[in-house]
Protein backbone atom coordinates (compact mmCIF):
# COMPACT_ATOMS: atom_id res chain seq x y z
CA UNK A 1 0.00 0.00 0.00
CA UNK A 2 1.52 3.43 -1.05
CA UNK A 3 2.01 6.00 1.56
CA UNK A 4 -0.72 8.55 0.38
CA UNK A 5 -3.53 5.57 0.29
CA UNK A 6 -2.54 4.63 3.98
CA UNK A 7 -2.67 8.50 4.81
CA UNK A 8 -6.21 8.60 3.69
CA UNK A 9 -7.28 5.44 5.45
CA UNK A 10 -5.80 6.46 8.64
CA UNK A 11 -8.35 9.29 8.36
CA UNK A 12 -11.21 6.86 9.32
CA UNK A 13 -14.89 6.29 7.27
CA UNK A 14 -16.30 9.38 7.61
CA UNK A 15 -13.59 11.74 7.13
CA UNK A 16 -13.08 9.76 3.74
CA UNK A 17 -16.66 9.85 2.95
CA UNK A 18 -16.62 13.52 3.49
CA UNK A 19 -13.40 14.10 1.46
CA UNK A 20 -15.50 12.22 -1.39
CA UNK A 21 -18.56 14.46 -0.97
CA UNK A 22 -16.58 17.97 -1.27
CA UNK A 23 -15.58 16.35 -5.01
CA UNK A 24 -19.30 15.76 -5.79
CA UNK A 25 -21.28 18.59 -5.31
CA UNK A 26 -22.63 21.17 -2.99
CA UNK A 27 -26.45 19.66 -3.40
CA UNK A 28 -25.24 16.03 -2.43
CA UNK A 29 -25.04 14.38 0.98
CA UNK A 30 -25.27 10.90 2.97
CA UNK A 31 -28.74 11.37 2.96
CA UNK A 32 -28.80 11.07 -0.52
CA UNK A 33 -27.68 7.65 -0.71
CA UNK A 34 -28.78 4.41 1.16
CA UNK A 35 -25.44 2.50 1.24
CA UNK A 36 -21.82 4.32 1.55
CA UNK A 37 -18.99 1.54 0.96
CA UNK A 38 -14.86 2.66 1.45
CA UNK A 39 -13.17 0.60 -0.67
CA UNK A 40 -8.66 0.15 -1.73
CA UNK A 41 -7.03 -1.72 -3.72
CA UNK A 42 -3.46 -0.24 -2.13
CA UNK A 43 -3.08 2.55 -4.46
CA UNK A 44 -6.43 4.28 -4.37
CA UNK A 45 -9.22 4.99 -2.16
CA UNK A 46 -12.88 4.09 -3.28
CA UNK A 47 -15.93 5.78 -2.19
CA UNK A 48 -19.32 4.11 -3.86
CA UNK A 49 -22.37 6.05 -2.98
CA UNK A 50 -25.26 4.18 -4.21
CA UNK A 51 -29.15 3.72 -3.33
CA UNK A 52 -29.72 -0.26 -4.48
CA UNK A 53 -33.55 0.34 -4.50
CA UNK A 54 -34.67 3.77 -6.20
CA UNK A 55 -38.12 4.70 -7.18
CA UNK A 56 -38.81 6.99 -10.09
CA UNK A 57 -42.10 8.65 -10.38
CA UNK A 58 -43.27 9.85 -13.87
CA UNK A 59 -40.72 12.70 -15.42
CA UNK A 60 -38.11 12.49 -13.24
CA UNK A 61 -34.18 11.73 -13.56
CA UNK A 62 -32.05 11.96 -10.68
CA UNK A 63 -28.51 10.85 -9.87
CA UNK A 64 -28.83 7.49 -7.92
CA UNK A 65 -25.27 6.71 -7.65
CA UNK A 66 -21.97 8.09 -7.51
CA UNK A 67 -18.05 6.70 -7.61
CA UNK A 68 -15.13 8.73 -6.53
CA UNK A 69 -11.48 8.19 -6.04
CA UNK A 70 -9.86 10.20 -3.70
CA UNK A 71 -6.38 10.42 -5.28
CA UNK A 72 -7.27 11.19 -8.40
CA UNK A 73 -10.04 13.79 -7.42
CA UNK A 74 -12.61 12.36 -10.05
CA UNK A 75 -16.30 11.69 -9.95
CA UNK A 76 -18.27 8.99 -12.23
CA UNK A 77 -22.57 9.87 -11.78
CA UNK A 78 -24.68 7.57 -12.81
CA UNK A 79 -28.35 8.55 -13.65
CA UNK A 80 -32.24 7.13 -14.02
CA UNK A 81 -34.83 8.39 -15.75
CA UNK A 82 -38.16 7.94 -16.07
CA UNK A 83 -39.87 9.35 -19.59
CA UNK A 84 -37.19 11.95 -19.78
CA UNK A 85 -34.21 12.07 -22.25
CA UNK A 86 -31.24 12.53 -20.03
CA UNK A 87 -28.83 12.88 -23.07
CA UNK A 88 -28.79 16.91 -22.56
CA UNK A 89 -29.93 17.43 -19.24
CA UNK A 90 -27.47 19.04 -16.94
CA UNK A 91 -29.14 20.21 -13.66
CA UNK A 92 -29.59 16.13 -12.91
CA UNK A 93 -30.71 16.65 -9.18
CA UNK A 94 -29.43 13.78 -6.49
CA UNK A 95 -31.91 11.30 -5.27
CA UNK A 96 -33.83 11.78 -2.39
CA UNK A 97 -36.53 9.55 -1.06
CA UNK A 98 -39.82 10.83 0.19
CA UNK A 99 -42.23 9.78 2.37
CA UNK A 100 -44.41 8.63 -0.94
CA UNK A 101 -41.63 7.47 -2.70
CA UNK A 102 -41.15 4.94 0.28
CA UNK A 103 -45.39 4.53 0.37
CA UNK A 104 -45.18 3.14 -3.03
CA UNK A 105 -41.61 1.24 -2.88
CA UNK A 106 -43.19 -0.56 -0.20
CA UNK A 107 -46.28 -1.54 -2.11
CA UNK A 108 -44.42 -2.57 -4.91
CA UNK A 109 -41.99 -4.74 -2.37
CA UNK A 110 -45.17 -6.09 -0.74
CA UNK A 111 -46.27 -7.17 -4.10
CA UNK A 112 -42.83 -8.84 -4.72
CA UNK A 113 -43.12 -10.82 -1.77
CA UNK A 114 -46.30 -12.15 -2.72
CA UNK A 115 -45.79 -13.16 -5.71
CA UNK A 116 -44.24 -16.80 -6.31
CA UNK A 117 -42.90 -15.89 -9.83
CA UNK A 118 -40.58 -13.18 -8.55
CA UNK A 119 -39.35 -14.69 -4.85
CA UNK A 120 -39.02 -12.82 -2.05
CA UNK A 121 -36.59 -9.47 -1.42
CA UNK A 122 -35.24 -8.90 1.88
CA UNK A 123 -34.44 -4.79 1.97
CA UNK A 124 -31.75 -5.16 4.94
CA UNK A 125 -29.57 -6.80 2.90
CA UNK A 126 -29.77 -6.29 -0.37
CA UNK A 127 -26.83 -6.10 -2.61
CA UNK A 128 -28.32 -5.84 -6.04
CA UNK A 129 -29.87 -3.05 -8.42
CA UNK A 130 -33.58 -2.62 -8.51
CA UNK A 131 -35.20 0.87 -10.41
CA UNK A 132 -38.72 0.96 -10.09
CA UNK A 133 -40.51 3.14 -12.65
CA UNK A 134 -43.99 4.39 -12.53
CA UNK A 135 -46.46 4.94 -15.04
CA UNK A 136 -49.97 6.00 -14.85
CA UNK A 137 -51.51 2.40 -13.87
CA UNK A 138 -48.79 0.63 -13.12
CA UNK A 139 -45.18 0.01 -12.17
CA UNK A 140 -42.22 -1.32 -14.53
CA UNK A 141 -39.67 -3.64 -12.17
CA UNK A 142 -36.28 -3.70 -13.32
CA UNK A 143 -33.51 -6.13 -11.01
CA UNK A 144 -29.94 -6.96 -11.71
CA UNK A 145 -27.80 -9.37 -9.54
CA UNK A 146 -24.28 -11.10 -10.57
CA UNK A 147 -26.54 -13.66 -11.69
CA UNK A 148 -29.67 -12.75 -12.84
CA UNK A 149 -31.41 -9.88 -15.05
CA UNK A 150 -34.92 -9.61 -14.19
CA UNK A 151 -38.43 -7.80 -15.14
CA UNK A 152 -41.98 -7.00 -14.75
CA UNK A 153 -44.75 -4.69 -13.85
CA UNK A 154 -47.17 -4.83 -11.16
CA UNK A 155 -50.19 -3.53 -11.26
CA UNK A 156 -50.97 -0.50 -8.74
CA UNK A 157 -54.40 -1.14 -7.80
CA UNK A 158 -54.19 -5.18 -7.64
CA UNK A 159 -50.37 -5.63 -6.95
CA UNK A 160 -50.63 -7.65 -9.22
CA UNK A 161 -47.24 -8.76 -11.53
CA UNK A 162 -47.39 -9.65 -14.93
CA UNK A 163 -44.70 -9.97 -18.06
CA UNK A 164 -42.19 -11.52 -15.70
CA UNK A 165 -39.04 -11.74 -17.24
CA UNK A 166 -35.86 -13.55 -16.15
CA UNK A 167 -32.55 -14.27 -17.64
CA UNK A 168 -29.04 -15.60 -16.50
CA UNK A 169 -26.43 -13.44 -16.79
CA UNK A 170 -22.93 -15.43 -17.60
CA UNK A 171 -20.09 -14.28 -14.91
CA UNK A 172 -16.90 -13.57 -16.36
CA UNK A 173 -14.22 -16.40 -16.88
CA UNK A 174 -12.38 -17.26 -14.01
CA UNK A 175 -7.99 -17.36 -14.29
CA UNK A 176 -8.28 -13.27 -15.14
CA UNK A 177 -5.06 -12.09 -14.51
CA UNK A 178 -6.32 -8.37 -14.04
CA UNK A 179 -8.88 -9.04 -11.41
CA UNK A 180 -7.48 -6.54 -8.40
CA UNK A 181 -8.06 -6.89 -5.17
CA UNK A 182 -10.22 -4.49 -2.84
CA UNK A 183 -10.39 -3.85 0.64
CA UNK A 184 -13.54 -2.21 2.44
CA UNK A 185 -12.54 0.01 4.78
CA UNK A 186 -15.02 0.70 7.80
Amino acid sequence: MNKETEAIIRLGKDAVVQLALDLVDDSASVQNFAKIKVTTNGNEVYVYFSNPITYLPIETIFYTDVIVTILEKTTVYSSVSNGIDDSNNKNIPFYKETNETKLNTQFVLEAINKSPEVGSIDITDFEDTMIIREYKNHYAIEVVSEVQESSYTIEKISGNLSNVMHAHLVPPPFGSESIEVFEEID
